[in-house]
């Protein structure tokens, strides 16, 4: 088996008989309208990917993880002419990916559901699929030539790796996420020792989650993929620089593993784009000249930044004002449209604020309890969200250029919130279409239906929990505790204090936890603190 990485979280695996294109993110203006260019750069790969999916001999395939634009890359796929190779894609109740290809003109395309086995002749490709609210992902797994290989990007698997390994057996390499995929915090208006603690609290939790993934797996080796974006948009240059932030290097990785795991026979891949792994020896068949290392990074970042100029100039226009009321109106009734499909609305206890920058004094005002949006001069408020954007950029969004969920990932606003907790269904409201908020409502009751209950070991203690995260729905069975009361949710890292209730701190969702009278035997879902991180 060899393993050509494409960047990103994009990799192309070819067996005897198969080849598979993953998550081919090629394009040259970036994903999430620019914001997000690829690091390293890869744009001189999309000859070589055309040329691999569109040359007959092997069975090919293209799989694509999730609708994200920096794994789902149409307008590159759209320049792919020769269209006989099958495509792979998870079913999830929204359909847009399925619908995008059945009009694309391939082969075939398999809408694979959880654990869907497709055959190829020497083994299999393996898909696992996740989809919990707004959050909608795919993992997919490649054994032939004796081989495994396990891509779950951004999926948050973590919960079943246990289950997975055993079902499947070993993996021979493995790769994972290891960098921030949200706007939190990075969009949100926090004091700078407050925003560096909130990164590093978020990063160490990302990097305990790969290493506990590692050691239930241990893979022969660990790939670094799906890492930190380039951010060339002069205005947010800045972040490729913060000391501190969401987006680590594979360098800061690989010194919180090796603190972290004890010596191993798991060897740790930072790949270039273009480099070619062959699994059988763990070496590279071949490997690019140019090279990326923490010494070159601030300059191949400018002259990175240098040859995109382009492409931001051509974002930039000063809108008229008859321009800026109408997008406002068209924002107003966007909002009220979301709103009324929102029948959770009552449990949101504070209002919404929506400012465009080009219109100041004419704020949207989110009344979530009278499901009314209406425009005030000012916050009226000290309880309350806001959000400030441009005009132009939240127009992208009301002509369907961005979904909801790309204009947040493009940074293009500015948010904060009094107090500062995480409120699942306004964060829901922002981010979801107007065709999927009834199934988002349907999604958070079904998540708070499930009942069952386990037991955890935490401090000397024993506490029964709900088993299942009030968040997503992850198993906390597969949990693990710190600093002896906080278990911790495999999925997305909330922490609820077994001290407290169960309660997270962050948002004020229960576990219920009750503490249980001592006896003898183990508890049924034994948890521990993890090794001393860096």
């Amino acid at each position: 088996m060899l393993i050509t990485f494409l960047g990103h979280a994009g990799f192309i695996v070819e067996t005897a008989e198969a080849l598979v294109v993953m998550d081919p993110w090629l394009s040259s203006r970036g994903a999430f309208d620019s914001a997000w260019m690829q690091l390293p750069c890869n744009h001189h790969l999309a000859p070589l990917v055309r040329e691999k999916l569109e040359t007959p001999g092997k069975e090919r395939f293209l799989y694509v993880s999730h609708e994200h634009k920096d794994h789902f890359d149409p307008e590159f796929l759209a320049t792919v002419r020769k269209r006989d190779f099958t495509v792979l894609v998870p079913r999830f109740h929204r359909s847009e990916l399925q619908d995008v290809f059945a009009q694309y003109g391939c082969k075939r395309v398999v809408a694979c559901e959880d654990g869907h086995e497709v055959p190829i002749k020497d083994g299999y490709i393996k898909l696992f699929v996740s989809e919990q609210g707004t959050n909608r992902d795919s993992a997919v797994m490649v054994r032939g030539d004796g081989q495994c290989f396990l891509n779950i990007n951004d999926c948050k698997l973590h919960d079943r790796m246990v289950r997975i390994v055993a079902e499947e057996g070993p993996i021979d390499v493995f790769s994972a996420q290891f960098s921030g995929a949200i706007w939190h915090p990075t969009c949100y208006e926090y004091a700078p020792e407050t925003y560096a603690a909130i990164s590093l609290k978020k990063r160490e939790s990302k990097f305990e989650a790969v290493a506990r993934t590692l050691e239930v797996i241990q893979p022969r080796a660990y790939i670094a993929a799906a890492g930190p974006a380039a951010f060339l948009d002069p205005a947010q240059f800045h972040l490729n620089f913060e000391k501190v932030n969401i987006f680590p290097n594979a360098t800061q990785l690989f010194a919180f593993l090796q603190q972290r795991l004890p010596a191993g026979t798991t060897r740790y891949l930072e790949p270039m784009p273009g480099d070619v792994l062959d699994v059988t020896s763990l070496e590279f068949a071949s490997q690019v000249p140019e090279r990326v290392t923490p010494e070159n990074f601030k300059t191949y970042l400018h002259d990175y930044a240098k040859r995109q100029e382009s492409v931001f100039r051509e974002r930039r226009r000063n809108l008229l004002v008859a321009e800026v009321a109408e997008i406002h109106d068209r924002l107003r009734t966007e909002l009220q449209r979301k709103l009324d499909l929102l029948d959770l609305h009552e449990r949101v206890g504070m209002p919404l604020y929506v400012e465009l920058t080009e219109a100041p004094g004419k704020l949207l005002r989110v009344d979530f309890k009278a499901r009314r949006v209406h425009v005030v001069a000012e916050i009226q408020e000290a309880v309350r969200y806001t959000m400030t954007t441009s005009a132009a950029d939240v127009g992208r969004v009301l002509d369907r250029k961005l979904t909801w969920e790309d204009f947040l990932l493009s940074f293009r606003l500015k948010l904060s919130r009094n107090p500062d907790v995480y409120e699942p269904v306004l964060h829901g409201f922002l981010g979801v279409e107007i065709e999927d908020m009834r199934e988002f409502c349907e999604g958070i009751r079904s998540t708070e239906s499930q009942r069952e209950r386990t037991v955890v070991e935490a401090g000397g203690k024993r506490y029964a929990i709900q088993r299942f995260c009030p968040h997503q729905g992850a198993d906390l069975s597969e949990g693990w505790v710190e600093e002896g009361r906080y278990l911790v949710c495999p999925r997305h890292r909330w922490q609820f204090d077994l001290e407290a209730g169960g309660v997270c701190a962050q948002n004020g969702s229960s576990l219920c936890a009750e503490v249980l009278p001592e006896r003898d035997e183990k508890p049924q879902t034994p948890a521990k603190d993890p090794q001393p991180q860096l």
